[in-house]
């Protein structure tokens, strides 16, 4: 028998036992949760009140009281197990904005929303995790909501002071949740999850008597605004291969993407139709999403301008450009040199506005080509569509009647085009939806100069109709 207990507690310090959920229910116990603030990490008071942790707000430069920060060191918490951490705060102070951070391993990994601020009442907030393994380490920091995904710097003693108000948590819970499939949405009473929002807003509205997903952009930057669809409430299944999506595209923003998941990096997916502006009516745009993974996919729409500048362009003095969301006019005669994009690059470009002023009146800022009039740049999405129904426009994506065919693909240098009717004009696309290469009335175009990866040729044809292709520049 000895020598079993000894065996035992030789064993005993390789375990791992995963902890949570923290209720906070006992006095004086904070159950290894501490608190500290600024960039140095000074320890805070925390109070352990037996129903809740609670920190009071200090005075301080950004540099010793930003950022109230929990932080719990030995979580242990499975993330196979246990997809999503739910908080429960009542967040007496002005801090705008929640940062969950996950530690597994040497990876970090952030969550955020955006939280209420000076509550009477405890509000519930939830994170999903998107990595799998053991969290060690689990923090909770408060920031502003700024409109980015990193937020601000919240210190209490800027104007208007908040020092002294308190941020109690309830109670932390890690849990299992999977959210119900849902491929069809309609818009008709509620968002219908497309309720995570970055630089952007999203709302239901009435539009010509639809209902719709009102969206606009909120913030010039030279990132685009984007609304997704929240893990929380619903999931589309990646077995869907392609997505319709009906909208009306009042705004002059010319970028319109959808995210999705490829080998697990969120990767951009342009619809096959032209994305127009200004639009009167309401118009049908096809994706094709053959090559998302399989499983849970959490859709995101992706607004702003298309870059109309190139890296592999010539450019002369005064050509003006859009990068980044950004007008950019060039001042030396030469191109970027990578990896500088214009609205980086002071040596050969400098930013302006539309009309090539380096200075105008509001200020040169990034982001000066969105257009962010809440009154006058709304995109209203009627109707988001996953099947598998292949669209008439992407019908060579897999269809045994193809009209044109590739030669060869992958392709080095020059693409060939063999076509059932004559061939009026060839348009080569990357990823991102930048027209690269053009030529007109020819069964080849030259690719010489772009770099290699996937791209997409939009072949026009003599009887009106356009067929598009994928194909590999090696």
């Amino acid at each position: 028998m000895k020598t079993k207990i000894t065996y035992l507690f030789l064993i005993l310090p390789f375990l791992t036992f995963a902890q949570g959920p923290w209720e906070f229910n006992t006095a004086s116990n904070s159950e290894g949760w501490t608190v500290s603030q600024g960039s140095a990490g000074a320890a805070g008071i925390l109070n352990a009140t037996g129903t809740a942790i609670e920190y009071t707000t200090i005075t301080g430069s950004s540099a010793t009281s930003r950022n109230p920060t929990f932080t719990k060191t030995s979580a242990n918490i499975d993330a196979n197990a246990n997809n999503q951490i739910e908080v429960r705060i009542k967040n007496g102070s002005a801090a705008s904005y929640l940062r969950l951070t996950t530690t597994i391993g040497t990876v970090l990994n952030t969550y955020n929303c955006v939280i209420t601020t000076a509550d009477a009442d405890y509000r519930i907030y939830t994170f999903t995790l998107t990595s799998s393994g053991t969290v060690s380490a689990l923090s909770l920091e408060f920031k502003l909501n700024d409109g980015t995904t990193s937020g601000n710097n919240y210190v209490p003693q800027t104007a208007p002071s908040t020092v002294g108000t308190v941020i109690s948590i309830d109670y932390v819970r890690p849990r299992n949740f999977v959210a119900p499939i849902q491929n069809t949405y309609n818009f008709d009473s509620t968002t219908e999850g497309f309720t995570t929002l970055t630089r952007a807003t999203a709302v239901q509205a009435s539009e010509s008597s639809r209902g719709t997903l009102m969206v606009n952009c909120n913030t010039a930057s030279v990132n685009n605004g984007k609304v997704s669809l929240s893990p929380i409430v619903f999931r589309v299944e990646g077995t869907n291969r392609y997505a319709h999506i009906t909208l009306k595209n009042t705004s002059n923003n010319t970028l319109f993407q959808l995210n999705g998941k490829v080998a697990s990096v969120l990767t951009a997916f342009n619809p096959v139709q032209n994305y127009t502006t200004s639009d009167a009516n309401y118009k049908t745009y096809d994706f094709d999403l053959t090559t998302w993974d399989n499983g849970s996919q959490f859709p995101e729409l992706n607004f702003g301008v298309k870059t109309t500048w190139l890296a592999t362009a010539t450019y002369e003095i005064g050509n003006i450009v859009i990068s980044g969301n950004t007008y950019c006019k060039n001042i030396s005669g030469a191109n970027s040199i990578s990896p500088a994009v214009p609205q980086t690059d002071t040596t050969n470009w400098v930013v302006c506005d539309a009309t090539g002023a380096v200075a105008p009146a509001a200020g040169a800022i990034l982001g000066g080509a969105l257009n962010i009039n809440p009154l006058t740049n709304s995109v209203y999405v009627d109707s988001i569509v996953f099947d598998n129904i292949v669209p008439l426009a992407t019908a060579d994506f897999g269809n045994t009647n193809n009209t044109i065919s590739l030669y060869p693909n992958p392709a080095k240098e020059v693409l060939n085009i063999s076509s059932s009717n004559n061939i009026t004009k060839i348009e080569v696309y990357d990823m991102q939806g930048r027209n690269v290469v053009s030529n007109n009335n020819s069964t080849n175009v030259n690719i010489a100069a772009i770099g290699k990866g996937a791209y997409i040729v939009k072949v026009v044809q003599e009887n009106g109709n356009i067929v598009s292709k994928q194909f590999i520049k090696e």
